[in-house]
């Protein structure tokens, strides 16, 4: 498949990802009216998904500095030992 080929079926199936999330129908009923195999609606769905939580990531900053700073949506400023455990930052990146 040409490149430019991949770049109008991706164009095609997140419109009619869009237009599913408008309708209130059920994938299934949305998938049997627009002649979709359900798995094929899956795979471009999870696609879809998987770039919208990729662009919800935030810069971070790495600087020589005796404290890690984690920045909160909502203003709260939470700072940590710089020799604070890796699992533990992880773990405040999720909340």
């Amino acid at each position: 498949m040409k490149n430019q080929e991949r770049i109008s079926r991706q164009e095609e199936m997140l419109s009619l990802i869009g237009r599913w999330q408008e309708s209130g129908k059920t994938q299934q009923a949305f998938c049997q009216e627009h002649g979709l195999t359900y798995t094929t609606f899956y795979y471009w769905l999870k696609r879809y998904r998987r770039e919208l939580d990729e662009s919800n990531f935030l810069p971070v900053e790495i600087s020589s500095g005796s404290h890690i700073e984690i920045r909160y949506p909502g203003g709260i400023i939470l700072q940590l030992p710089a020799a604070t455990k890796l699992s533990i930052v992880k773990q405040l990146l999720t909340l």
